[in-house]
């Protein structure tokens, strides 16, 4: 069935449209803010019926050509043919109704800081195609979409993506389609590839002998080999880190500073920090500078988050790995912790985490976090723990798609 006249009145964290007509509501695939369309509908759910766009009949006052050729059919961005301007007013109200209908806490504003609009990823990760050429998935499908440059990649990958896209080229033809992914990670200097592959050993036998312009790792379901060393450093400020191959690091350069920097204005001075999902320690490291105690699950990372503390002259520190249900309040008290960070996968903390840290009436969080929707439901769930949002803000790190950045903080009643 076709719906005419149908206007796009916002754009759904994933990218899709919404419309709504007679007092029913569409989640529209291939809607872009602000035009007016035909829409067939595809499946009734709920609360709301899920469509696709067939034609445009009156385009958006915000729209602008996407510079990218790939756009209408890549997955990797969803609002390249909105305005930058009207990109942050989106995620504005994403937050601000995340906000609302989950927490209950109403805003009239919320402040984004708005980033350089390409180029600015310090990573990206690609699908290998048969002929070991370089993709990514299509728009709500697992076709892909082969390309030969990605706008938002830093400028650094993007002088080098030929050559890296002719080494996958080259071990496909020697060995077939024995690659499924590669990650590109650039510190501005060097680059870090990771090569996923079920033969391991293979690629790392034909890769030995070459003469190899890059850092290389080779990484199975069960073995991880290595063709020069396995990690990049960043700078921040006047701060060194070592980023390893699996390790979490911001991937907007631009936005780093201004990140940590609403981080630490909210935390304050004189402060012990207890860094929950600390990773490497990098961000506690950037907020706090020292007086840290870091606990994460990942072996690995806590091996690189001393290292980075040792790498910046820390003197007051402790990083642990431990899942971060460890905590409890005879922990806190022992560390003479003041406040803590929280910067969480997608899916967000889990309850029982934020009952735990409720039990040790820490006065001061800092929740960092690149899902507005699940951020919302853990300040929902601190609320009735006895805590209040004090501030929020968020930092534009994701441009052309409709993620973003927030950072919050919540204190004790």
């Amino acid at each position: 069935m076709i719906l005419e006249n149908i206007e796009i009145i916002d754009i759904l964290q994933d990218g899709r449209g919404v419309g709504k007509k007679d007092g029913k509501v569409y989640f529209i695939e291939g809607g872009s803010y602000g035009e007016i369309c035909n829409i067939e509908l595809l499946e009734e759910k709920k609360n709301f019926t899920l469509a696709k766009k067939t034609k445009t009949l009156q385009k958006s006052k915000d729209y602008r050509e996407p510079p990218c050729p790939y756009y209408y059919e890549c997955g990797g961005c969803s609002i390249m043919d909105i305005s930058y301007d009207r990109q942050i007013k989106l995620k504005q109200n994403l937050i601000k109704n995340a906000l609302n209908k989950t927490a209950g806490i109403d805003l009239d504003n919320i402040k984004i800081i708005k980033s350089k609009d390409f180029g600015y990823r310090n990573k990206i990760r690609l699908k290998v195609g048969d002929n070991g050429d370089l993709a990514y998935k299509k728009k709500s499908s697992d076709d892909l979409v082969y390309i030969k440059d990605c706008l938002l990649a830093n400028d650094h990958i993007r002088a080098n993506f030929d050559n890296i896209q002719a080494l996958s080229r080259d071990i496909t033809e020697a060995m077939g389609h024995i690659l499924s992914q590669i990650s590109i990670r650039s510190n501005g200097k060097e680059i870090l590839l990771n090569l996923y592959s079920d033969e391991v050993d293979k690629v790392y036998d034909y890769l030995k002998t070459k003469d190899l312009a890059y850092k290389i790792n080779i990484l199975g379901k069960n073995k991880t080999l290595r063709l020069g060393e396995d990690h990049l450093f960043f700078t921040y400020k006047d701060k060194t880190f070592k980023v390893s191959r699996d390790d979490f690091y911001q991937v907007n350069d631009y936005q780093i500073q201004n990140l940590y920097g609403l981080a630490k204005e909210f935390l304050g001075e004189d402060k012990k920090l207890l860094d929950l999902f600390c990773g490497s320690g990098t961000s506690s490291i950037a907020i706090n500078g020292d007086h840290l105690v870091g606990v994460e699950i990942n072996k690995s990372a806590i091996v690189d988050a001393k290292e980075n503390a040792r790498i910046n002259n820390l003197t007051d520190y402790k990083f642990i790995a431990k899942n971060a249900k460890y905590i409890d309040q005879k922990f806190i008290k022992k560390e003479q912790i003041h406040a803590v960070t929280l910067d969480p996968p997608r899916a967000g903390i889990d309850k029982e985490i934020i009952k735990t840290l409720a039990k040790t009436k820490i006065p001061q969080i800092i929740y960092i976090s690149c899902n507005p929707q699940t951020q919302a439901r853990d300040i929902k769930r601190f609320q009735k723990e006895g805590y209040a949002l004090e501030k929020i803000k968020a930092v534009d790190m994701f441009p052309q798609t409709m993620h973003v950045e927030t950072i919050a903080l919540i204190q004790k009643m």
